[in-house]
């Protein structure tokens, strides 16, 4: 069942705002920086990309080696900052397509092909 206008829900206080919110303004500023923003991707988002690979995997290779020396929250740490970073700085932002236009390695770093099938083909 549909709510009449007039019958609407009150707003609060801190949401008084919303009412003269301008959402068409909102979505075209957003609009254009998106589109700025694409026309300045490059090697620097790359070289980006490639040292955040690099701490990513040193985290893992530090996890790897310590955590056979005892009881330690090194390896604890290392190995769930490599998780972590994997999934939310590597994984989300290809698969949303980040690096599809600058990447020189299209087979790898992009939306429709990164972590698709198996580790041995």
């Amino acid at each position: 069942m549909c709510i009449p206008k007039d019958s609407a829900p009150k707003l609060a206080q801190t949401d008084q705002w919303i009412k003269s919110f301008d959402f068409d303004g909102f979505t075209a500023d957003m609009k254009k920086l998106g589109d700025e923003l694409e026309k300045n991707q490059g090697d620097a988002d790359v070289r980006h990309l490639q040292k955040m690979v690099m701490w990513s995997n040193m985290c893992g290779l530090v996890g790897m080696l310590t955590m056979g020396l005892g009881v330690s929250i090194i390896p604890v740490v290392a190995l769930s900052t490599f998780t972590f970073t994997r999934w939310t700085m590597i994984a989300h932002h290809t698969c949303h397509g980040g690096y599809d236009k600058c990447h020189p390695n299209k087979s790898r770093w992009n939306r429709f092909k990164f972590a698709v099938g198996g580790t041995w083909k």
